[in-house]
């Protein structure tokens, strides 16, 4: 696999584009983004260090709030931007159903008197 395909394929694993945006910015920007992005989150350099490579299967989420600072900072038009993993949609309908199943279940198990 040569350095190409390895790059892409470690970018795509990652949760969040957080890096890859950041990798655009002009070297001057991108060291005070750095530095100074975790201080406008309110974060610690190394939890804003772990966003940048978390992996999709992980646990560990930011926020929304930290998003859209995030999102702001580097001119996206949204938070979607920086997501790098499908974001599950429900239309009125697929909410019911899920309701109804939930109760459907419950009531199988007898979790209700």
């Amino acid at each position: 696999m040569n350095y190409f395909m390895r790059k892409t394929k470690l970018s795509s694993e990652k949760k969040y584009k957080i890096l890859e945006f950041l990798k655009k910015l002009p070297h001057e920007e991108y060291r005070i983004a750095k530095k100074k992005l975790p201080l406008a989150l309110k974060v610690s350099m190394r939890t804003f260090e772990r966003w940048l490579y978390l992996k999709k299967e992980a646990k560990m989420e930011v926020s929304a709030d930290k998003l859209a600072i995030i999102s702001n900072f580097l001119e996206l038009d949204s938070i979607d931007e920086l997501i790098n993993y499908e974001v599950k949609q429900f239309n009125k309908k697929e909410l019911q159903e899920i309701e109804s199943k939930d109760i459907d279940l419950i009531k199988e198990l007898n979790l209700i008197k």
